[in-house]
């Protein structure tokens, strides 16, 4: 851009965003205010002229946290690719938006715009997004019943507990009146409530117990709270309901009522139940505490005094929070206050604060309020019972039936056949389990009447001998076999004479038979023996259950491997016969082409032509067929290949082309098809490109550190930009499946691809694809690797 013009160099430096302008060859035409800042540059200094993409590659690049983003935004600008609002985070936490703008004459513009107030305002709107969903969530899952109803009492949403209270459909309580579920006897406390709210009353207001009528059934007792949600101006713009079905509590207060007559006369016997009751109290293992509406301890037994720490006299007055502070424990405490409902916890986990020497404690423990006349609670006892031994014990098991689940998986997953399998499976029942016998049997046959043994261990010759075989409908080895159940047997007194008969056969005091279901059939069984054990734990029945289903998945898994393995060999011979009957068939074709031509002229030779074509054709996709199936039998890895010696032997193949090679001598990751390649790409030329065609062949450093950069270009008649996208489609085998034209370009793509390299057709003269086309593909150069010296 001339400096005639500084009224549009001075807009350019007043843009907010960073402007890069390059010329058609990718030097710098200008660059903005902003960019210079980007680029940490001072503002006198001229970079027209420099290398953009040099600029771009060392400044910019490094600045974009992923690696993937900057090499699109880099090959955009080496290919004038337009690209808008490319959205990349950098070094910092910061959001830049890249576009890359194509003028007519061949001048690329780079925009980088900074968004991270955008990104920044996108996150919080998707936080607030999740937070009200998870309020939605709460308020769905509530188990409390809530109702939200506006101003004139019309209920405008209702969760599913409030809906389950009055037996609706929650959509057909919206838009009703919530007044209309109150019994009429009860609505005058509920509108005095609302009074309290219009009347600014401390918030929530709580305590008021009506009946609510349900779609069917008796009127229900609930404990109705609410709170307002006021407008602007401090109005009442909603009500929300709490109501809690207290149904039960009404059924006790009832109760408690009529035992209140009874009270007067037992009040002798009581006075004499309660020493005993003292008694109990103080000679149970029990954690017992009573403790005041202000929860405070009004008494303990000696067990809660000697687990808390303290005597009882140290206790007693005290409040229990300012002894033990626990906000969870006092919530639930509060609550169970406010409701006058009994709480209960299992295995609740506890550390004592003073005493860490104890680690992780557990405990079942029950709050239950204590209720004056009133109804009001005046008291509650607190009992607790320590469980940590149960729980220990319960982990322990539960750690070692997954010890064991994991050794089976373990030994199925490093099997490589069934028989493997099978064997690796027995080995991790019988270490971890302690049996010394151990069979697994396989069904055969088509009509799966019979199982055989597939291994086993720890079992006598005779015993082995008799149960080689077994009937899978003889009882009782039908139930493991045909039901699918498993079968347990512990030698006792009460054991039956069957079951007798089957400890025998296999020598042993306790047999566990498991079968091996897949799918739901079962395909084995599992037949584990002890001889000096004669209980089966019940925890070690329900691993022996799981290890059945495992390893039932494991035997499947081993033949789908079978016979996919089989399918495999088999068409693989198919392929091999139909390969070979081919090429016979083009050989003797071509051996009368050939006494053919020395026979025919004229028209009739054109056509001999087009048969040796149409032969010439079928013989190299036969070839290409192999050469693909050979790629995906290899398994070896690359190894140091002489680039420069592939391309030497490739053109003394084709002695007939006119190809100039030139370029350093090279080292690649290769293979023994990475002549391949070049048979291709020379074949393609040499037959798309007419009897003058001239192919080009240079190697060269490639931009990318560590490659190098192989370009086979001809003088042909090109690629028009309309075919460059189905050829590279070829590449990537896009169309193999539908045809077999192509499989040569299919191969060179696979090959490239599997040396780690890419590849690409590009024109051999920028922007004149009539001048002919060239191939460009990258290797991986083989470091400190030496090409090998002349031959001698």
């Amino acid at each position: 851009m001339p400096d005639e013009l500084p009224v549009t160099r001075a807009a350019l430096d007043e843009l907010e965003g960073c402007l890069l302008l390059l010329d058609a060859d990718r030097r710098v035409v200008r660059l903005n205010r902003a960019f210079r800042r980007l680029l940490s540059l001072p503002d006198d200094r001229d970079l027209s002229g420099a290398d953009g993409m040099a600029l771009i590659r060392t400044h910019i690049a490094p600045l974009i946290a992923d690696p993937e983003l900057a090499g699109r935004l880099l090959e955009a600008l080496r290919r004038s690719t337009p690209i808008s609002g490319l959205e990349c985070r950098l070094a910092g936490g910061r959001w830049v938006a890249c576009s890359v703008r194509v003028t007519d004459d061949g001048m690329v513009a780079l925009l980088i715009i900074d968004i991270t107030a955008k990104k920044e305002s996108e996150e919080k709107h998707r936080q607030l997004r999740q937070e009200h969903g998870r309020y939605r969530d709460l308020f769905d899952l509530a188990p409390d019943s809530y109702f939200i109803c506006d101003a004139s009492g019309l209920i405008i949403d209702v969760n599913q507990a409030g809906a389950l209270l009055l037996g609706r459909e929650r959509e057909s309580l919206i838009g009703t009146y919530g007044e209309d579920y109150i019994v009429p006897e009860c609505r005058d406390a509920c509108r005095d409530l609302i009074s309290q709210l219009e009347a600014m009353a401390p918030e929530p207001l709580r305590g008021i117990e009506v009946w609510m009528q349900p779609a069917a059934g008796e009127p229900v007792p609930v404990s109705l709270s609410a709170t307002a949600v006021r407008n602007d101006r401090g109005g009442l713009a909603e009500v929300r309901w709490l109501a809690r079905d207290i149904t039960l509590r009404v059924q006790v207060d009832a109760e408690r009522e009529r035992l209140l007559a009874e009270n007067q006369s037992l009040a002798a016997d009581l006075a004499e139940e309660r020493d005993l009751l003292g008694t109990v109290m103080e000679h149970t293992d029990v954690h017992l505490a009573f403790l005041d509406a202000g929860f405070r301890f009004i008494r303990v037994n000696t067990a809660y005094a000697e687990g808390s720490g303290y005597t009882k006299e140290e206790l007693l007055g005290r409040g229990h929070f300012d002894l033990f502070p626990n906000p969870e424990n006092q919530a639930t405490f509060e609550r169970v206050q406010d409701t006058g409902e009994t709480f209960r916890a299992y295995a609740k986990p506890f550390t004592y604060p003073d005493q860490p020497e104890r680690g992780t404690t557990y405990w079942d423990w029950s709050l239950v309020p204590v209720q004056g006349a009133g109804g009001s609670v005046q008291g509650m006892v607190l009992s607790l019972a320590e469980v940590t031994e149960r729980i220990r014990a319960e982990e322990e098991v539960r750690n070692r039936r997954l010890a064991v689940l994991n050794a089976v998986i373990t030994a199925s997953a490093s099997a490589f056949t069934l028989d493997e399998l099978l064997n690796n499976t027995l080995d991790a029942v019988l270490d971890n389990f302690g049996f010394d016998v151990g069979l697994i049997y396989m069904l055969e046959g088509r009509e799966r009447a019979r199982a055989v043994v597939r291994c086993h261990q720890g079992v006598p010759d005779f015993t082995l001998m008799q149960k080689r075989t077994l009937d899978v409908h003889h009882w009782p080895y039908n139930r493991v076999f045909v039901a699918g159940q498993p079968w347990f047997i512990e030698g006792t007194d009460e054991t039956s004479g069957s079951d007798q008969d089957a400890l025998a056969d296999f020598g042993v005091v306790s047999l566990a038979c498991i079968p091996l279901v897949a799918e739901s059939s079962v395909v084995g069984a599992l037949i584990l023996g002890s001889t000096g054990r004669g209980e089966i734990p019940q925890e070690v029945r329900q691993i022996l259950k799981a290890v059945g289903r495992e390893v039932g998945a494991g035997v499947l898994r081993g033949l789908l491997y079978q016979r996919l393995d089989a399918a495999n060999r088999e068409a693989n011979l198919y392929l091999d016969i139909l390969t070979h009957d081919i090429r016979n068939a083009d050989n003797i074709s071509n051996i009368y082409a050939e006494l053919l031509s020395e026979r025919l002229s004229g028209e009739e030779q054109e056509y001999l032509k087009k048969l040796r074509a149409g032969i010439a054709k079928s013989i190299e996709i036969t070839s290409n067929v192999a050469t693909i199936r050979k790629i995906r039998e290899n398994r070896t890895g690359v190894l140091p290949i002489d680039l420069d010696r592939v391309i030497r032997d490739e053109i003394a193949h084709h002695p007939d082309a006119r190809i100039t090679y030139d370029g350093p001598r090279m080292v690649v990751h290769a293979d023994d098809l990475l002549p391949e390649v070049f048979t291709n790409l020379i074949g393609n030329a040499a037959r798309h490109g007419g009897p003058d065609v001239e192919i080009a062949i240079t190697v060269e450093e490639a931009e990318e550190e560590g490659m190098v950069r192989v370009t086979v270009a001809d003088t042909g008649p090109g690629v028009p930009e309309s075919a460059k996208e189905a050829i590279s489609a070829r590449f990537e085998q896009r169309n193999v499946r539908e045809s077999t034209h192509g499989l040569g370009l299919y191969i060179v793509g696979m090959l490239v691809a599997r040396y780690g390299g890419s590849i690409r057709v590009e024109d051999r003269i920028p922007d004149h694809p009539e001048c002919g086309a060239a191939f460009r593909f990258t290797l991986r150069e083989a470091e400190g690797c030496e090409p090998p010296g002349p031959e001698a």
